[in-house]
């Protein structure tokens, strides 16, 4: 079992397949994990009630998995698959947009603006620089 962090490439293909005369539901995907030049991309596989997790992930999201890999050959190629067994989107934090006009102001602000009032009230009448 390992852990990793990578983005969404495309978009989850949502299918249906037959095991013992039972329907299970699957849900693949593509991830890409970047090195310095390098990427790897990797398919991955969620089966039955974890499809619910993936409904909501788009193309660049963050996530992260813990599962297995399980490499099957078919017609002379390998191919490698990572089959989830827990799965969820990082959120991105949100970056601070820059202040314009609004007046939210933090209280070490607040404070020095005040600091600065004082001292031009206190100097006008002395007509000293502030």
């Amino acid at each position: 079992m390992i852990n990793i962090n990578v983005n969404l490439v495309g978009d989850v293909k949502f299918s249906t397949s037959m095991k013992d005369d039972e329907k299970v539901k699957i849900a693949n995907f593509s991830l890409v994990k970047k090195y310095r030049k390098d990427k790897e991309y990797t398919n991955c596989s969620v089966y039955g009630d974890r499809i619910e997790i993936v409904k909501d992930f788009e193309k660049g999201d963050f996530i992260n998995g813990f599962g297995y890999f399980k490499e099957c050959t078919k017609d002379s190629k390998t191919y490698k698959n990572f089959i989830v067994k827990s799965l969820n989107k990082i959120e991105k934090k949100k970056k601070k947009t820059k202040r314009t006009n609004d007046m939210d102001f933090s209280t070490q602000e607040i404070d020095a603006l005040k600091v600065f009032v004082m001292g031009i009230v206190t100097d006008t009448g002395t007509k000293k620089k502030v």
